[in-house]
């Protein structure tokens, strides 16, 4: 026989029994699906973190207290002004562009006789630099501004909307903080979905504002500097924490008492984690096409168990073993090779859709889709083998003879 009416004979088997046939072809879709589904999705989220992360500023890495994040929550007073002004001052730290220092602090501000609790930065002018968003209204802080530690603010576009109402210019406008009366001298805002976040619902003062008159103590919650070479970032944060050691008078074998951390590391944790989350996912899916490839394996025994008369003949006529291999293989195979491919077409579309609601990148891998469609023909192949050798097998008498 050649393979062209095999391949048609074992279409139209296959559609003698529709509906047994779907039902046998689920399992493959269904597994087909979820990990194309998940592989797409994954990635579209590393994507949509590499991209905002590209538009917040790669260049550079920010220094917090502490040896943990939960001390850093805690409170922790290992970060001083005198650790700021020795990098500021270190010569051999070339690649150092801008540095900023942040204390933090969230307090109720009141304007317009409304009240509501936000997170306030106390920094320098060089925080814009780092940050970078976009100024609606006015200008950041500058230098003389911090230097002076004038009662100045720069408010978020959420913040002004609070206070203010939408569209509406809140430069000149004052606002008190602590009972302390700030002039607001800039709105910013900005569209990216990582910062935006807090510095659209955040107020910048001076620096000493907040040590001196909010907190009551001269403490940094953080330190962030850029660089100019990007490609030196490294290098840059090992010198930065070998001078930070020597402040703080570690011994070679202490544990850093602060914390460096940059873009590029968060970019690589992301990666790590979605990594490690979409090869997990797509295991526990590839535990469905086994699945289904079981009932592939079931309705094939039951259809040589049908056709077993049908075998007999075609035996009785000529047709050799590896014919009927090949007939019983074919159907087996076709039957998973469509489903592999209907599963491709719901995960591609049902990434679509979710990329769309959650907006994140809708990204298709071409990799994972050759790799689901060999997966899913692999199926058909080790699962259909089983019932085609033991009809290839049959005896003609004895097929034939069979009620």
């Amino acid at each position: 026989m050649e393979y062209k009416e095999i391949f048609i004979s074992a279409v139209q088997a296959l559609k003698i029994n529709k509906m047994r046939t779907s039902l046998t072809m689920l399992g493959i879709i269904i597994g087909i699906t979820a990990v194309i589904l998940i592989y797409s999705i994954g990635q579209g989220a590393v994507k949509f973190i590499t991209d905002e992360l590209a538009s917040f500023g790669t260049d550079y890495f920010q220094i917090n207290p502490g040896s943990s994040q939960l001390s850093a929550i805690a409170g922790s007073t290992s970060l001083t002004f005198d650790d700021l002004e020795a990098i500021r001052n270190d010569t051999s730290l070339t690649n150092i562009r801008n540095i900023a220092p942040f204390a933090m602090t969230s307090v109720k501000v009141q304007a317009n006789d409304e009240e509501d609790e936000y997170l306030i930065y106390g920094s320098t002018h060089e925080a814009v630099e780092i940050f970078r968003p976009e100024m609606v209204y006015g200008d950041f802080l500058t230098e003389e501004q911090t230097l002076g530690s004038e009662k100045v603010a720069v408010i978020g576009t959420k913040v002004s909307e609070n206070f203010f109402g939408e569209n509406t210019n809140p430069v000149g406008e004052t606002i008190r903080i602590n009972n302390r009366i700030y002039r607001i001298t800039g709105m910013l805002n900005s569209s990216s979905a990582l910062a935006g976040g807090f510095l659209n619902n955040s107020l910048f003062i001076p620096i000493d504002a907040v040590t001196n008159e909010i907190v009551g103590e001269e403490r940094l919650q953080e330190i962030d500097i850029s660089v100019y070479d990007q490609n030196s970032i490294n290098q840059t944060i090992e010198d930065v924490e070998a001078l930070l050691r020597d402040q703080h008078n570690l011994d070679e074998d202490d544990e850093n008492d602060f914390q460096i951390s940059s873009a590029q590391d968060i970019l690589s944790t992301v990666q790590t984690i979605t990594g490690l989350l979409t090869a997990m996912i797509v295991g526990i899916s590839g535990i469905s096409l086994v699945v289904g490839g079981v009932g592939v394996m079931n309705i094939m025994l039951v259809s040589v168990t049908e056709r077993t008369k049908e075998i007999g003949l075609l035996k009785a006529i000529g047709a050799k073993q590896k014919d009927i291999l090949t007939q019983f293989l074919m159907e087996s195979v076709v039957m998973t090779l469509l489903g592999g491919l209907m599963g491709i077409l719901l995960g591609t579309t049902g990434a679509y859709a979710i990329s769309k609601i959650a907006n994140i990148p809708f990204v298709v891998s071409i990799p994972a889709i050759l790799i689901a469609v060999g997966v899913s023909t692999l199926v058909g192949i080790v699962f259909g083998l089983y019932p085609a050798r033991r009809a290839a097998r049959l005896s003609p008498i004895d097929a034939l003879r069979y009620e």
